[in-house]
């Protein structure tokens, strides 16, 4: 197992006053930790979570990689993306966390990277109530199919070094109103107009759906480019408020303008930085 995620899945007590939670169960390495007492804390959690920690190591990456290949739709190359990510696994592990004392208790489940070279941490899956409120919440735009499918994996997903990651659905809405605010005040103080290339874009059809590390930089769903029938998405730059360049020829890592969702995730998951 990563040591990163002992390190982060911690506990904080007189002996260690640096840890990021009031309390921490693994589920993994409490067997005796009953179904009644999980589901009574996390009332949101599937039962499949809790029987997956019971299993082997190996049996929780095979069982794992068949489940995102069942929910993600089919892409191109999207399966050996996947394989190869789950080979790149050492375990996969649930964890029971209550940041604060009065907080409610959340759980997570870890794809811990082999050598120690980091790992992803995943919020319970998406419920239909949330996903229907989701998309009421932008009603003029109709968010991509592969991106509702991995919702009903990871309600919220980052890597190690993130602080934010893939937005929790119910935070979407909130990021999505502190951008169109960054945009406008960098448009006030520096006169800048959010372009693709030299052409001036409209910032309110940009929809965030991933933060980097906590910082004024976003993967958006973008509601004016529709490159195979569903919205594309884009990088906005909080530093020269931009977004990618869609006009060039070159697509994907290079510009970081995505045809699809899983076009980008499969770039998210090639490795820790």
């Amino acid at each position: 197992m990563d040591q990163h995620i002992k390190e982060f899945y911690c506990q904080y007590s007189d002996d260690k006053p640096r840890g990021n939670f009031h309390k921490v169960v693994s589920l993994n390495e409490t067997p005796a930790y009953n179904w009644q007492s999980v589901k009574k804390q996390v009332p949101g959690i599937c039962k499949g979570w809790y029987e997956l920690s019971h299993l082997s190591p190996k049996d929780r990456i095979e069982f794992y990689r068949d489940f995102w290949l069942m929910k993600l739709p089919y892409q191109p190359n999207t399966q050996k993306a996947v394989d190869n990510f789950f080979e790149s696994l050492d375990d996969i592990l649930i964890y029971i966390t209550q940041k604060k004392f009065d907080d409610p208790h959340e759980a997570h489940l870890v794809y811990s990277l082999k050598e120690n070279s980091g790992f992803y941490s995943g919020n319970i899956p998406i419920t239909e109530e949330e996903l229907a409120h989701l998309q009421g919440q932008f009603p003029n735009y109709i968010f991509p199919n592969d991106y509702k499918a991995f919702l009903q994996i990871h309600n919220g997903f980052c890597k190690t070094t993130d602080s934010t990651g893939i937005i929790r659905s119910d935070l979407v809405r909130e990021s999505y109103c502190r951008l169109q605010k960054q945009i406008t005040e960098a448009k006030n103080k520096e006169g800048l107009q959010t372009t693709t290339g030299q052409a001036a874009t409209d910032p309110r059809a940009l929809i965030p759906f991933y933060e980097s590390f906590g910082m004024p930089f976003y993967q958006c769903f973008w509601g004016d480019w529709y490159p195979q029938e569903e919205m594309g998405n884009v990088y906005y730059s909080g530093e020269y408020n931009t977004i990618s360049d869609i006009t060039s020829s070159e697509k994907g890592p290079e510009t970081l303008a995505f045809p699809t969702f899983t076009d980008w995730l499969m770039f998210y998951l090639e490795k820790v930085e």
